[in-house]
């Protein structure tokens, strides 16, 4: 594993317990959840983000989630060690010109996909901690109304995604 400047500070911020969790998470590319007090399935996978240059403040994650249980669930926050701030956010064309917005939740219907990708529903990363470098990877928390928390691995790839 090269020490990129993301992983060394989140080593150096967080100690040697969340390493090891951090190190354990490497190795999980998609992550699937039950839940076995409601029954609930999630798959979420494909989570990337592209990389920044050095001096850009904010970026965007993207990935798919696969609700395969038979009641809806709720995404009602998000975190990482990777920024100052994770939220929830949706781009839309509004009269020809794209708005984003804070979005407080987000509804997976029972047997749906949501598809979080860019010019739609999207996961804000505000003042990163380090450039997110090409290569790179970092841990995403997830909190579900019914499935809880669930932890991802997000990559960092191009501007167009993997690939």
């Amino acid at each position: 594993m090269q020490n990129t400047p993301l992983r060394a500070i989140f080593f150096r911020q967080t100690g040697n317990f969340a390493a090891l969790l951090f190190i354990f998470f490497l190795g999980m590319p998609t992550y699937a959840h039950e839940e076995e007090n409601h029954g609930q399935t999630l798959t979420i996978e494909g989570a990337w983000a592209p990389h920044t240059g050095k001096r850009t403040h904010s970026a965007a994650i993207y990935f798919t989630i696969t609700n395969n249980g038979s009641e809806q669930d709720t995404l009602t926050g998000v975190e990482t060690p990777a920024a100052g701030s994770a939220t929830l956010h949706q781009s839309k064309e509004v009269d020809g010109i794209m708005q984003m917005d804070h979005v407080p939740m987000l509804a997976i219907p029972a047997g749906a996909t949501v598809n979080l990708r860019p010019g739609s529903y999207h996961i804000m990363l505000m003042r990163l901690v380090a450039p997110l470098k090409r290569g790179d990877i970092f841990p995403l928390s997830l909190s579900f109304e019914h499935a809880g928390a669930v932890t991802i691995t997000v990559e960092v790839t191009g501007i167009g995604g993997p690939g």
